[in-house]
């Protein structure tokens, strides 16, 4: 009987604690709107082979910005990363993957 009740309570105070921290985080969000920007996406044609497309996407940081791509191209292909700053150029390989640049990224733009 006593293991049946400390287990109750266990479980109520685990449920407790976990709505704590649920409204704690939608507080945060809440109070703080600045602190994540809206994600961007771009998709650049290939020219081998014809139809697919290298695609980028990102959400700026407060201190960086990672850029994930999904380059479908049979090679690489040249991006320039435009930040508050300059901007860089880019030579995003086949495949998936990401990579982190300086915070304030802007735009992404195709060719160098």
């Amino acid at each position: 009987m006593r293991r049946t009740v400390a287990t109750v309570a266990a479980t109520g105070f685990l449920i407790a604690l976990g709505t704590g921290v649920s409204s704690a985080a939608t507080q945060t969000d809440a109070t703080h709107p600045d602190v994540v920007s809206p994600r961007a996406s771009y998709s650049f044609a290939c020219t081998l082979p014809q139809g697919n497309y290298a695609n980028y996407s990102f959400s700026d940081g407060i201190t960086s910005t990672t850029i994930y791509y999904n380059n479908h191209c049979s090679s690489g292909i040249y991006v320039r990363v435009h930040v508050a700053a300059g901007s860089q150029c880019w030579l995003t390989p086949a495949g998936k993957g990401s990579s982190v640049f300086d915070a304030g990224v802007t735009s992404i733009t195709e060719g160098c």
